[in-house]
């Protein structure tokens, strides 16, 4: 059987110039957005290029949010670009996602707006029904079977491979499968190995956490109900799922009861920090994914490397978030979706949050070591180091897949003593706080450090 190569690229989340590049309404959508906007278009322009250019490689999956917040402008202007991947003879396997149709409580997405000088106005709404139309030249007209309610549908990628293109769009409460989608998705599973076909799949959103925390705080931003459809893929014979919608990087597994593995390689935005696509090779015995970059795109990137470029303008938007909880929580309200919560809980929580803020603005690993009195456990080289850059410097490590800080660190062995000898021992004094102590844990072992294999490549067992 021939080797099966692939590229995976996720959340391109499209925004076309004709909805407004310009004002401050633009700069308002973009200050609380860690992707890159106005350059989406060229982001992906140098990433089909890059595609194209690869001759032994003609299966391009495309897994969701393929545009921004639902706006028809942004389909249409996106469209002209997945033909010229076709054009160059590859074969497109494309699924939307909750950013791509109109959704009137959509929290966030499916907004369809549109940036004129100071306002906000409505674009051009995308229905949901819509996309089926739109894509149906990238994977839906090659489908052997199709479930129409949910837009999932499963092809032959080659002899011997079949692809479940899973849409898992769902609304703002489950982004998930249904009852019978689930049914549908062991049909295809059953008919593909009485026929001998190997079977993998793509959906949005996760399927393993990506982060051992994400589940805590982002739970609606996992595939609705989570654990029992990893394990109803993994002991159904389905092994390796590609996964978007977190723009991290990150490659996570799980054993069943029964025995069987299941792998979520999930992967970044290709338009924010990080920006990455996979490269896969399926053959015989293994799974190959490596991780591919851009060397350069049509913008002005004032002198900087892309990377360069993409992490200054994730890292303003969590400097936005952080300075707004600390003077401004109108604006942290308005922020609160952009970090899976809500206007509603940002208000509640004010009295915590504010003072917590402002804390946090000046406060080194020394300040915290004299108010816990935890001052012999704070080493001299991280003494005079604000937390708050500390902490922005992790979020952006978890997003990269890249978390360095191994127990034998000062600042591990810092955030290890206010837990364990500060946090942990109010924790006991009152019922009910297991969750509270896992999620410590999880810091540690997790977040500041992640143990191999990387998150970036690897090769697996099929």
């Amino acid at each position: 059987m021939a080797d099966l190569k692939f590229y995976q690229i996720t959340d391109l989340h499209h925004y076309a110039h004709e909805l407004g590049i310009e004002g401050k309404a633009f700069e308002s959508i973009c200050l609380s957005d860690q992707k890159c906007l106005a350059e989406t278009g060229a982001m992906i322009d140098a990433y089909f290029d890059k595609i194209i250019e690869d001759k032994e490689t003609n299966i391009v999956l495309i897994t969701g949010d393929v545009t921004c917040n639902g706006a028809m402008e942004s389909h249409r202007d996106l469209l002209p670009k997945l033909y010229r991947l076709k054009d160059a003879g590859k074969k497109v396997y494309l699924t939307t996602g909750t950013h791509d149709y109109y959704m009137e409580n959509g929290n966030g997405t499916g907004k369809a707006e549109k940036c004129v000088g100071d306002e906000i106005l409505t674009a051009t709404r995308t229905e949901r029904d819509e996309l089926l139309e739109i894509y149906k030249d990238f994977g839906l007209s090659e489908a052997i079977s199709i479930h129409k309610p949910s837009h999932s549908y499963c092809v032959k990628l080659q002899d011997g491979y079949r692809l479940l293109c899973l849409n898992d769009d769902g609304d703002e409460f489950f982004c998930g499968y249904y009852d019978d989608c689930l049914e549908w998705i062991k049909e295809q599973i059953d008919d593909a190995k009485a026929n001998g076909d190997y079977i993998f799949a793509v959906t949005h959103h996760p399927v393993l956490p990506p982060s051992p925390i994400y589940p805590y705080f982002s739970r609606r931003d996992m595939l609705g109900d989570f654990e029992k459809t990893s394990e109803f893929f993994a002991d159904n014979g389905v092994k390796f799922v590609f996964t978007g919608h977190t723009h991290m990087m990150n490659i996570a597994k799980m054993t069943t009861a029964k025995g069987n593995d299941l792998y979520d390689i999930n992967t970044c935005s290709a338009v924010g920090y990080p920006n990455a696509m996979r490269k896969v090779v399926m053959t015989d015995t293994e799974v190959k994914i490596d991780s591919v970059k851009i060397d350069s795109f049509d913008w002005d990137l004032k002198g900087k490397t892309i990377d360069e470029y993409t992490k200054e303008n994730f890292q303003e938007f969590l400097n936005a978030i952080f300075d707004s909880a600390a003077y401004d929580i109108d604006k942290l309200a308005v922020l609160s979706t952009s970090f899976s919560m809500t206007p509603e809980q940002i208000y509640k929580m004010k009295p915590i949050i504010v003072p917590a803020g402002k804390f946090l603005q000046k406060a080194t690993f020394g300040t915290f070591g004299k108010l816990f009195a935890l001052n012999k456990y704070i080493d001299a080289s991280i003494k005079d180091r604000n937390v708050k850059d500390f902490v922005l410097e992790v979020i952006t490590n978890v997003f990269y897949g890249d978390e360095p800080y191994t127990p034998d660190t000062p600042e591990h062995k810092a955030f290890s003593a206010f837990f364990n000898k500060r946090i942990k021992k109010i924790l006991k004094l009152k019922k009910g706080t297991e969750k509270i102590e896992e999620i410590l844990d999880m810091v540690l072992d997790g977040v500041l450090y992640n143990a191999p294999p990387s998150d970036w490549q690897g090769v697996f067992e099929k």
